[in-house]
C-alpha cells in the first residue's frame, strides 16, 4: 500500500501534468464530432451560456 506522502506527490503529479497538457487535452476530447456535438447540445440548454453565444453571433 502507497503511503500517504506517495499518495499526495502522486496527486500533484497528475495535477500538474493536466495542466501542463491541457490544451493537448481538450483538443483531444474536443476532435471527436460525437462529442464535441454533445457538448455543444447540453451547454445550449443553459440559458446564460446560450444567451452570451446568441449575443456574440448576431451582434
Amino acid at each position: 500500500m502507497l503511503s500517504f506522502v506517495t499518495r499526495i506527490a502522486l496527486l500533484f503529479g497528475g495535477i500538474y501534468a493536466v495542466y501542463k497538457f491541457r490544451y493537448r487535452i481538450f483538443n483531444r476530447v474536443f476532435g471527436n464530432p460525437a462529442v464535441r456535438r454533445i457538448f455543444i447540445s447540453s451547454s445550449m440548454k443553459i440559458p446564460f451560456i446560450r444567451n452570451r453565444m446568441i449575443h456574440q453571433a448576431f451582434r
